[in-house]
């Protein structure tokens, strides 16, 4: 079997072009490189490099050889930088930020692989709004942020984007609205309606698709608990518009009815990590998003 040492060896040779610029650059005697030189030509049977002047060339054999060897060099640094990878997450800490559905319906179960698979990372979990959850990544105080966005409030362009989910808005209206019964709903025939609005991004996207369908809603409630705008809404005090994530993620309320609206509006999940995220950081986005990288502007 051919010396990977010796394969790495001839590849510097190539590189400086002699053998004591190799030996130079990989900290060895001129000696000794031309050692295990030799002894891989007696291994390949064939002479691997020829004296031109005072530049040392490889052979057509050698030439070949090299491109093994490359190929070699190139798997070994990818080896030790997952090396590396398992040592850095041997210990630490990683912290995320997450809006409220998000954490009740998706968030559980990656965050148990993780724990399993790397038992020596202590993971932490701030659950809040995407505004304040971005504040805390600017600040340092979280690793990782899921956030919601959409036309009004897009993501931050700064940071490095993953897109993770495509989030459904529909019409939350008492089970006795006239208009309950209906398979889809447009907006514009609910606009002499009362509203229930939720955060403040929730209540941007309710205005920009009540003023597409030309009208000012009649904000009453705003409340950021997404059953006690169900509730609300079950004792006809007003309409709502919610996730289909937040309905998941919120026990069934009674005399209630969900339904399409038109146009349909969506919200779109991200996860958001800093330019500099830690091993940690990264790990638990690729469970949440296997190979998604970089900055993403749009779906």
């Amino acid at each position: 079997m051919i010396d990977v040492e010796r394969l790495l060896i001839l590849r510097e040779v190539a590189r400086a072009g002699s053998k004591a610029g190799a030996a130079r650059a990989l900290g060895l005697a001129e000696p000794t490189v031309a050692h295990h030189l030799g002894a891989l030509e007696r291994r390949a049977g064939v002479p691997l490099t020829a004296r031109h002047g005072r530049v040392t060339r490889l052979t057509p054999a050698g030439e070949a050889l090299l491109e093994h060897a490359e190929a070699i060099a190139t798997s070994l640094a990818s080896a030790e930088r997952a090396l590396q990878a398992h040592a850095d997450l041997g210990t630490g800490r990683l912290r995320i930020a997450s809006f409220t559905s998000f954490c009740a319906v998706t968030l559980p179960a990656p965050l148990a692989q993780f724990a399993r698979r790397y038992p020596g990372i202590e993971a932490g979990l701030v659950e809040t709004e995407t505004d304040d959850a971005l504040a805390l990544l600017e600040a340092g105080e979280v690793d990782l942020v899921i956030g919601f966005a959409d036309d009004v409030t897009p993501p931050p362009a700064h940071l490095p984007i993953r897109w993770l989910d495509h989030d459904e808005y529909l019409a939350v209206l008492p089970a006795t609205h006239p208009l309950a019964r209906r398979e889809t709903v447009d907006i514009a025939a609910l606009a002499e309606e009362t509203w229930i609005s939720g955060c403040q991004r929730c209540r941007a996207h309710l205005q920009a698709l009540a003023h597409a369908g030309g009208f000012e809603p009649q904000i009453a409630f705003q409340t950021e608990d997404y059953v006690t705008v169900q509730r609300l809404v079950a004792e006809r005090l007003g309409v709502a518009i919610l996730p289909r994530m937040a309905l998941a993620a919120s026990p069934e309320v009674a005399g209630i009815v969900t339904v399409a609206t038109a146009p349909t509006s969506f919200r779109e999940v991200f996860l958001a990590l800093p330019r500099e995220a830690t091993p940690a950081a990264t790990a638990f986005a690729e469970l949440l998003a296997p190979g998604g990288t970089g900055s993403v502007k749009g779906r």
